[in-house]
């Protein structure tokens, strides 16, 4: 994509300036998301002492600190089915898979997002 924007250029100086902004961009977001995952990793805890507050009626399921909201939610309730709806479930899905192969099925798509991950580590040699 960075290729694309950079071939559209007018002029080769204007290439090098638009490489160092679309460096100096991808440097901030890259910084930025292994904040987050630090600071994601620092919250964890912090927020199964919470869990672990509520469960023993310290605290309510919602509440305002310093102007802050929580609000605790159970997660999100899943069902394992038995034997014969998941078969149904499998001819669902077969008749879905055909309706596309067909072109009869309308496609719709979502919300662009960006998906942004950190390398991935080398395991220590233990």
């Amino acid at each position: 994509m960075a290729d694309l924007l950079l071939a559209a250029s007018p002029a080769p100086a204007a290439d090098a300036v638009a490489d160092a902004d679309l460096d100096a961009l991808l440097d901030a977001v890259t910084a930025l998301k292994a904040q987050q995952k630090e600071l994601e990793q620092q919250l964890e805890p912090l927020l199964e002492a919470l869990n672990t507050a509520m469960a023993s009626g310290q605290l309510d399921p919602s509440f305002s600190h310093n102007d802050w909201a929580f609000s605790h939610s159970p997660g999100r309730l899943t069902y394992d089915f038995p034997a014969a709806v998941q078969q149904i479930e499998k001819q669902l899905k077969a008749a879905k898979e055909a309706a596309i192969q067909q072109g009869s099925a309308t496609e719709k798509r979502g919300n662009a997002f960006w998906t942004i991950r950190p390398p991935k580590t080398q395991p220590l040699p233990f």
